[in-house]
């Protein structure tokens, strides 16, 4: 499989768990879908992707923002930044739709919050804390 074919598949396998949090949010198999099946082939990608790039990896590369963009030149490595962003940020919207109803926070709120999450993940997290904190003094 290339690297175009499996940044396709993983696209396309992250968007249904998106559609599953946002159609489905209380069907008893949506989380297990998610965390067993989504995001664990993701992770799975990732891994592999990783674990064939490990011999030219240089920890050290993580100190200096040019060692960080040195990592990303290739297509690899570029390709496994990416799952592990589709993994971590679908992860983080089922936690927000899991924990938003024990906070009162409406399904029409999450349903916009939850598109922020998929963009731009940690505004969409960001969102959900400001959110449930209002929501914590109006309780007040």
């Amino acid at each position: 499989m290339n690297i175009s074919s499996i940044f396709q598949a993983a696209n396309s396998f992250a968007i249904i768990g998106w559609l599953f949090l946002l159609i489905f949010p209380n069907w008893k198999y949506t989380k297990p879908s998610i965390v067993t099946g989504i995001v664990l082939v993701l992770a799975f990608f990732y891994t592999f992707l990783i674990l064939k790039e490990i011999g030219t990896f240089n920890p050290n590369s993580f100190n200096t923002i040019e060692g960080v963009k040195a990592l990303f030149q290739k297509d690899e490595a570029l390709l496994a930044g990416w799952i592990h962003y589709l993994a971590f940020d679908l992860f983080t919207g089922l936690y927000i739709a899991e924990n938003a109803p024990k906070y009162g926070i409406s399904r029409l709120i999450v349903s916009i919050i939850l598109p922020f999450t998929f963009m731009f993940g940690p505004v969409g997290l960001a969102l959900f804390f400001i959110v449930k904190t209002i929501k914590s003094f109006i309780k007040l």
